[in-house]
């Protein structure tokens, strides 16, 4: 179980790795010997036509569990085990809007509770060659079970999102990158001394090299409580922090760092033939991107910990059930090339209230708490306060900037309402409204935190609450380290 464990962390990362060229890729695109060097690999079922790369796309990129041309000291310092057979456990969907001017990335927990499509055995579930139905199970099987075809086949079903291109990482490459950059930046709110995977650092800001960096994603036990889902923001703010210094001054005017950087990329990626002819085109196509262009999103989730029978078990399996409902919206956005961050319209005022009543109740409020102060485990403290007095909270890693003495509840247009209700129940809150929240909510906690008290919603209010936000969403800027 402990090595199954370090792999699957590994290939977390090295996910990771294609998504930082992709969006970066631009800076090197005058390299002629990209398409040449670069692994391809066959896949049924992707699209694009003869007008690519243009318009929007959808790139499937999959960490899959291949350890060709590492040794065994590698195998023995990333802490690898050595279990025969190729899996994928980390996929991202990376969509490139029409215009080439954003990128909108979403993370597919790797136990999502999907329906695998009907496809013929590859010798793990039978005869090699039998037909196998249709069925329940989890989205890293799809992988085992049937390569890139039935991955692609299996996600296009769950999502209902057409898959253009298709990545795939060999995990360990990620290592290589990160230290051809010269190591990135990161941030914590607490210190981590985590033995599964052997990193240890100090509360706040650290810079890491490639091993460390792989440490930082498969950091689990000490921050998230076991919680494979709770790595996804680390995740991020590490992919967004790679971006930052692969597209960094001191890397674009460096020809020996930027070109090992590029054949570090390289190496560690396997991609369908018409990407890999489009790369270099694509890439510079995207040359002007910077962190403010990329949006993470989650698949919202019903259940997280959803116990189902499934075919190869006797006993009732752990997965992640996704909120059917919200999950539509997110891929139809992603279908329809929409933001994922898109402004909601204010909801009317009632006129027959004053303006000083609340209108919406905590328990209908999701907001982000951030340290702003940078004292060690504030945010936590402040979250767990407000998570009493009955809002939904989240508290990201990372300190979000230092220094801050006030208190700010910073909101979305449309999200005044739920906004004024939070601020009232942090005492000398101010409030700020900042466009690119879209439709979330965050409270930047400063050095007067003194605590959160309940509120009273006006009972019988005419006025309709502001609209729930829909979709827990990121730009790559907002995940960096500050």
């Amino acid at each position: 179980m402990s090595a199954r464990r370090q792999r699957r962390f590994l290939m977390v990362t090295g996910t990771m790795s294609a998504f930082v060229l992709l969006t970066s890729g631009g800076a090197w695109a005058f390299q002629n010997y990209v398409t040449g060097m670069i692994d391809k690999v066959s896949v049924g079922g992707l699209g694009k036509g003869k007008d690519a790369p243009k318009g929007a796309m959808t790139i499937l990129v999959a960490g899959v569990d291949r350890r060709e041309g590492l040794t065994r000291e590698q195998q023995r310092a990333a802490r690898l085990g050595h279990e025969p057979g190729e899996r994928s456990d980390t996929m991202l969907l990376v969509h490139i809007s029409r215009d080439h001017d954003r990128i909108s990335v979403v993370n597919l927990p790797r136990d999502s509770y999907v329906t695998i499509p009907s496809h013929r055995s590859n010798g793990s579930e039978g005869a090699k060659g039998q037909q196998v139905p249709s069925r329940p199970g989890k989205l890293t099987w799809a992988y085992q079970f049937g390569g890139p075809d039935l991955t692609v086949d299996t996600i296009k079903r769950a999502t209902g999102v057409g898959i253009d291109h298709y990545v795939e990482v060999n995990f360990y490459g990620f290592v290589n990158m990160v230290d051809a950059l010269g190591g990135v930046d990161v941030c914590t709110e607490q210190a981590i001394d985590d033995r599964k995977s052997g990193l240890r650092l100090p509360a706040g800001k650290s810079h890491l090299r490639g091993l460390q960096a792989l440490g930082f994603a498969r950091a689990r036990y000490t921050l998230t409580g076991g919680s494979d889902l709770g790595r996804i923001d680390r995740q991020q703010q590490f992919m967004a922090s790679m971006m930052k210094q692969a597209l960094s001054s001191k890397t674009l005017s460096d020809p020996v760092k930027s070109t090992r950087f590029l054949k570090a990329a390289l190496k560690s990626l396997r991609v369908d033939p018409k990407l890999a002819k489009n790369l270099p085109k694509l890439a510079d196509q995207m040359k002007d991107l910077s962190t403010d262009n990329v949006t993470f999103a989650k698949v919202p989730l019903a259940n997280p910990g959803y116990n189902a029978l499934l075919w190869n078990s006797p006993s009732p399996q752990s997965t992640v059930q996704w909120d059917q409902g919200r999950a539509d919206d997110l891929f139809t956005k992603l279908r329809r090339d929409q933001r994922f961050d898109k402004e909601t319209p204010s909801p009317s005022a009632s006129p027959t209230k004053p303006k000083s009543d609340l209108t919406v109740p905590p328990s209908d409020i999701d907001v982000t708490v951030l340290n702003a102060i940078g004292t060690r485990g504030l945010a936590t403290k402040a979250g767990g306060d407000l998570r009493e007095v009955g809002f939904k909270v989240t508290v990201p890693s990372g300190v979000a900037r230092t220094g801050q003495q006030n208190t700010v509840v910073q909101y979305g247009p449309g999200r005044k309402d739920s906004a004024k209700t939070l601020a009232a129940a942090i005492p000398g809150a101010k409030l700020k409204q900042v466009s690119s929240l879209g439709s979330r909510l965050q409270v930047m906690v400063g050095a007067d935190w003194d605590g959160a008290k309940k509120v009273k919603v006006k009972a019988g209010s005419d006025a309709p609450s502001a609209k729930k936000p829909d979709l827990e969403t990121g730009t790559a800027t907002q995940k960096l380290c500050h």
